[in-house]
């Protein structure tokens, strides 16, 4: 960003009380011109960003050089907000470290038991957890941590003297559990947990979506961006820099 940043005017600022003042680039400075080439479409074109691409790489193969790769940034409010787009495997790393838990689900109503704290108890294999978070609009119980439970088993907690049971119709990583549904034109739509709690609603209706999936097809927005035309890129950047000076 060296080459962006080098052509801002210089203001005198102080980094810690008592230190003295030096020159440094006035980081608040705003130019409007990239604002004015948005509004003009002749000015810019669409470019999709590939898997692996760079910012700098992307200059070098639209404009020759990687100079340019801050314009990607001021052209693009959404890469500016969120940042470039990720790999497929920083992706993964992201929604792994975001998601790290077990979802278990189930069709049983869920008001008044298995809260946030309580232990719970697989009839079967013994596995035991402790319930992180609930989701009653999807029937799911969040587990810390990664546990091995199985579908189609029964879960108790013991709060006193009572033991409460659920059945589950599906367990899996939190990373890859369902985290809502949508209709035919991609809205998001509400489900009956009692009902639908299995994933199993079919595409005809509602399809679920993940959590990897939603991180995923964040992503995959960021990619498509606007691009100043290489055969005015040189005369907007000089434009640019004299507006800053």
């Amino acid at each position: 960003m060296s080459t962006f940043f080098q052509n801002f005017p210089q203001i005198e600022y102080s980094f810690g009380n008592n230190l003295p003042a030096v020159l440094f680039q006035n980081l608040t400075t705003y130019v409007d011109l990239i604002d004015r080439i948005r509004d003009n479409v002749s000015f810019y074109r669409k470019y999709y960003i590939l898997e692996g691409d760079r910012p700098d790489q992307v200059s070098h193969k639209l404009y020759g050089t990687t100079d340019y790769h801050w314009t990607f940034f001021l052209l693009n409010d959404h890469l500016r907000l969120q940042g470039w787009p990720l790999t497929e495997t920083e992706l993964k790393h992201l929604a792994e470290d975001a998601f790290p838990n077990t979802v278990l689900t189930t069709g049983d109503e869920l008001t008044g038991i298995f809260k946030v704290g309580q232990t719970v108890r697989c009839s079967t294999s013994g596995t035991t957890g402790t319930i992180a978070h609930r989701n009653l609009d999807l029937g799911q119980i969040h587990i810390e941590g990664s546990k091995t439970f199985n579908n189609s088993e029964v879960i108790t907690s013991q709060v006193g003297e009572e033991v409460q049971s659920v059945q589950l119709t599906r367990a899996i990583d939190e990373v890859n559990a369902i985290r809502y549904y949508i209709d035919g034109d991609g809205n998001p739509s509400d489900i009956d947990p009692l009902t639908d709690s299995d994933g199993s609603i079919s595409a005809g209706s509602l399809t679920p979506i993940t959590n990897i999936e939603f991180y995923r097809a964040s992503n995959d927005e960021l990619k498509a961006i606007s691009i100043i035309r290489p055969d005015v890129i040189r005369d907007v950047v000089r434009d640019f820099e004299e507006a800053l000076s």
